[in-house]
């Protein structure tokens, strides 16, 4: 099972990793999610038994239409084909569990988590139920350890939620004010960080038995906008600046504390509109990141010591790029571009940039797109 949707100590690296399973692998890296980090290569089987059948690929995309819709993934093509979908109120960003057994997505409009549970064999998603999201206009969900934490952009506030026996959501046990208009939560194994748009900060907590304690903060610079981070695993992370539209390239220790290393912009030379950055995600040696305004892809190459060389800028096959994931083998790419109401498919060449396959699907205001990989 895997799905697409990540430190410097005094001497050793920080590794998020080395406390969960390698089961995931969300965009929504990124951009955040249950510990693994978008890139990680999927599961091998061994050499002593039979192996696996292979799996077969089922794009969610959800929004701010009235419903989450999924798709068949061609792993040869990378074109969508819709299987299915389910009435959902503004469901703009969706978390998975470690197995793939249920979905959960934020209710936007309502500032409610909604539960869903999968058909392995369809992908088909059924209705479980709901719980207040902790706070008010909820941007952002992920899994880890038997608990879903939500983001609200609304008033800041991070809602801890239990999940039930059954996959469904109990009542928050938790609610923290991270800062002003938080916009997603990361967990890596006994550490979270909330990005904060309107603080300018990311805030830190350590993470266990489903509660989070505060921990500092990272402050970026003076109206960046912080909104969301990639975790790399090998000791360094990658947070977008919305309003700035820039990344920051950063450490992050033995304790799990962020340190700024760098600052690099992630627009073309010479533009000269309006634009906000929006999604992040680190696959191996790149980053990619969405402009939104420029509507483009930016990719970075990255070294040793974690810092960025911005090498491209690709069109997003749309408008308004919101969230991307990768594909489960890493050679193809998913952007939900809302402003024109598509989602774009793109092909990963050997030099790391994207390159456009000339298919997209038709979906009302995506903005968050996740790849799963069921046995």
């Amino acid at each position: 099972m895997w799905l697409s949707g990540g430190v410097q100590a005094s001497h050793k690296p920080y590794d998020p990793r080395a406390a969960v399973k390698p089961l995931l692998v969300l965009t929504l890296v990124a951009c955040g999610g249950s510990g693994a980090g978008i890139g990680d290569a999927p599961l091998v089987d061994g050499l002593d038994g039979p192996p696996s059948p292979p799996a077969h690929w089922v794009a969610y995309v959800g929004g701010y239409g009235d419903a989450i819709s999924w798709y068949r993934v061609d792993a040869t093509s990378g074109a969508l084909a819709k299987l299915g979908e389910i009435t959902a109120s503004a469901p703009s960003f969706l978390a998975f569990d470690p197995g793939l057994a249920h979905v959960y997505a934020v209710d936007e409009a309502g500032s409610r988590v909604v539960a869903f549970a999968t058909d392995p064999a369809s992908g088909a998603l059924t209705r479980l139920d709901d719980q207040p999201s902790g706070g008010s206009g909820p941007a952002h969900v992920t899994v880890a350890d038997g608990h879903v934490l939500v983001a609200n952009y609304g008033d800041g506030a991070v809602g801890v939620l239990p999940i039930a026996a059954d996959g469904g959501v109990d009542a928050a046990t938790q609610v923290v004010n991270a800062g002003s208009h938080a916009h997603q939560v990361v967990v890596a194994g006994a550490h979270a960080f909330v990005p904060c748009l309107g603080s300018d900060h990311v805030a830190q907590y350590t993470w266990g038995q489903g509660t989070l304690a505060a921990d500092g903060m990272l402050a970026t610079a003076s109206g960046a906008g912080p909104r969301h981070l990639a975790l790399a695993g090998d000791g360094y992370a990658y947070l977008i600046d919305e309003t700035a539209s820039t990344v920051m390239a950063l450490a992050v220790d033995a304790q799990g504390h962020l340190s700024a290393l760098q600052t690099v912009s992630t627009l073309p030379d010479g533009f000269s509109g309006t634009n906000t950055g929006a999604e992040i995600a680190v696959a191996g040696g790149y980053v990619y990141a969405s402009n939104r305004g420029a509507d483009d892809l930016a990719v970075f190459s990255r070294d040793a010591t974690g810092r960025l060389t911005a090498i491209a800028h690709v069109p997003s096959g749309g408008m308004t790029p919101r969230h991307f994931s990768l594909g489960p083998d890493g050679r193809w790419l998913f952007v939900a571009n809302q402003g024109s109401n598509n989602v774009a498919v793109f092909a990963i060449g050997a030099d790391g940039v994207p390159v456009a396959t000339g298919t997209s699907v038709t979906v009302q205001a995506p903005s968050f797109v996740g790849i799963a990989a069921f046995p």
